[in-house]
């Protein structure tokens, strides 16, 4: 009777131990959102629209957060008649309201479709834009979107959805038990059709030029090809 009591408390442990596992995967992996606040940084288009926030919020050194714009399926075009209103933006410090999106290697920051909720602190274009020359590389790893992925979604649906609508591709490589990840910039999307109707979640070797610029590890995609 002992021993079988000493049992059932051990499954009982055992059971709560991988309750509590299985939440700790959910919510380290769920994209985390910050509170809508104010936040103050400085604006560049490439490689895609992005803020290099100030410190604060948490936040120890300057930190690049790619742009979202609610209910706008560009993020270019929203900015581009920002632009024709009030002139460049380019290198000026802005301040805007939005919700910071991190989660799963990703860094977004959801703001406004208000034009007016985007305020130019500044009237000249004195911070220059951040670029390493261009090398040629190769590298395995899998192509994902980040936007799906501050949703926690890795679906193929989510993909083909972002497609042709500001999707933002990035191919992620595990190095030293961390990933990391290299914006795609595409000329070509038929390489990610192909990709989607072939090799989709698979490892796959791309080739192309590779720059950091702003925060961020780009590659300009010349190719992809499978991992034999």
């Amino acid at each position: 009777m002992l021993m079988e009591k000493l049992a059932n408390k051990k499954l009982f442990l055992f059971l709560i131990f991988i309750f509590l596992l299985v939440l700790f995967f959910i919510f380290k992996n769920k994209a985390v959102k910050l509170e809508k606040n104010e936040h103050t940084g400085v604006f560049f288009k490439k490689p895609f629209p992005l803020i290099k926030l100030n410190p604060k919020n948490n936040l120890i050194d300057p930190t690049s957060f790619l742009i979202i714009v609610e209910n706008e399926t560009s993020t270019n075009s929203f900015f581009s008649k920002l632009e024709s209103r009030f002139g460049s933006i380019e290198g000026k410090m802005v301040k805007v309201s939005g919700e910071l999106l991190t989660g799963n290697g990703a860094r977004f920051i959801k703001i406004s479709n208000e034009h007016e909720a985007v305020g130019v602190l500044e009237n000249q274009n004195i911070y220059p834009s951040e670029q390493t020359k261009t090398k040629k590389i190769n590298l395995d790893g899998k192509i994902i979107d980040l936007k799906c992925v501050t949703k926690n979604d890795f679906s193929m649906e989510c993909f083909q959805e972002n497609l042709y609508k500001g999707v933002i591709p990035a191919l992620r490589i595990l190095r030293n038990k961390e990933n990391i990840d290299y914006l795609l910039k595409i000329e070509d999307y038929k390489l990610i059709d192909n990709y989607l109707k072939n090799n989709f979640e698979t490892i796959v070797k791309i080739f192309g030029g590779y720059y950091y610029q702003n925060g961020f590890n780009v590659i300009n995609l010349d190719s992809i090809s499978n991992v034999k």
